[in-house]
């Protein structure tokens, strides 16, 4: 059996291994297991070193042997030579970063809810009228669920395609954010209603995060999920009719969310490790200066979505990292908590006062070995925090509007 050119020593990895050294030009089948990656080298490859096996963003945290290894410095060709001229570590952590994650404690009082195990849980959203929690099952068994907290009861609604998101309506109904663009949602008659495409042109996109602000605009981006460059935009929904293009360049954008004075709004990329914050206008619904509110690199993991608190602190679920942690208005980590899954993808306050924090959470991608250690992967926590949230802001359409 001929020895391959080059390694690629995990199905998720983003740059293969050289065996031995390779001339630009050469055409690169790079295996591990059934996948294979095809790549025709733009650069001189020395033995024992990296090159990208697709396009990569600036900015991106790159994976070999399935864990991150660094952060580009640059947007990178498929088949260039990756090394320390556009990579650089993301490994190292600040002392305090170090202290606080080795002070976290696993939350003692985790409630596992429902039976139904998702791929990938996403969305929660607490209805205070119903005492229902409705959340969403993204990729492979795409659905929106919800959990009656007095009754138990359970309601499953299968999707004809991704759902990234879903965002209340004050009539009960909800706002869904899918692959091809934005729909109603009506629970009581489980009919799903497009009304608005924001990128018809590009069928390998679709929605992912969104929440709504204090004015019932739908903040919601794109990404295209199996891409490792920056082909999502951020859009604000206001009504039923109007979409603006916000801002491009995103990977993997989630973890939308405001202070308590809606001054400030909250992003973060998964795949770049980091969380920005941006001044906001609430009145007209306009972002200004950009900053970065926590990098995140150094941690497993990366941050998902959020949620604040009433004492203005943001909480980011750390997909494969295992944890949440709770960030104060600075950007420092005041608490690391860790859970019983490793994939928590997103949390948001429900139940009386808003006094509980939902966290759903993924099964997609965990080997047999690891659901069996992980019973509560793809279910809902319920945790107790020792602090409140708010409720979710509620879509306002152009026919909601009263005089």
């Amino acid at each position: 059996m001929k020895t391959p050119d080059a390694w690629l020593l995990a199905a998720s990895d983003d740059v293969a291994t050289a065996v031995r050294a390779l001339a630009a030009g050469t055409h690169i089948e790079a295996r591990c297991g059934e996948v294979v990656r095809e790549v025709a080298l733009v650069d001189a490859i020395a033995a024992g070193h990296k090159f990208a096996v697709r396009p990569l963003a600036a900015g991106l945290r790159i994976r070999k042997y399935g864990e991150y290894i660094g952060r580009t410095t640059r947007a990178v060709e498929a088949g260039a030579w990756v090394h320390e001229h556009n990579l650089a570590t993301s490994a190292h952590r600040a002392p305090e970063l170090e202290r606080a994650w080795a002070e976290a404690v696993p939350m003692q009082t985790v409630r596992v809810l429902g039976r139904a195990r998702c791929a990938l849980g996403e969305s929660p959203v607490w209805n205070a009228r119903e005492r229902r929690l409705h959340f969403v099952d993204l990729r492979d068994t795409p659905a929106i669920h919800a959990i009656d907290m007095d009754s138990g009861r359970e309601a499953r609604w299968p999707m004809p395609e991704d759902i990234g998101c879903i965002v209340p309506r004050d009539d009960g109904t909800l706002i869904a954010g899918l692959r091809s663009g934005f729909a109603t949602f009506d629970p009581s008659r489980g009919k799903l209603d497009y009304f608005l495409d924001p990128e018809p042109g590009r069928p390998a996109n679709r929605l992912n995060d969104g929440k709504c602000d204090a004015r019932g605009r739908l903040w919601c981006a794109s990404m295209n999920p199996d891409s490792a460059i920056a082909e999502g935009t951020l859009y604000a929904l206001e009504g039923r009719e109007r979409c603006r293009a916000m801002l491009g360049d995103w990977l993997t954008p989630n973890g939308i969310a405001w202070s308590p004075d809606g001054a400030t709004m909250y992003m973060a990329d998964t795949r770049r490790g980091s969380i920005d914050a941006f001044a906001f206008d609430e009145k007209d619904g306009t972002l200004g200066d950009r900053r970065v509110f926590a990098d995140l690199a150094a941690l497993p993991g990366g941050p998902d979505g959020a949620c604040v608190d009433r004492d203005g602190f943001l909480w980011s679920a750390i997909f494969d990292g295992g944890c949440l942690l709770r960030l104060d208005p600075a950007g420092c980590i005041d608490r690391i908590v860790r859970l019983p899954v490793s994939k928590p993808a997103s949390c948001a306050f429900g139940g009386p006062d808003y006094g509980t924090l939902y966290v759903t959470t993924a099964s997609r991608g965990l080997t047999a070995s690891r659901l069996a250690a992980e019973p509560a992967a793809g279910h809902v926590l319920a945790l107790d925090v020792g602090i409140s949230g708010f409720a979710p802001h509620a879509f306002i359409a152009k026919e909601d509007v009263r005089p």
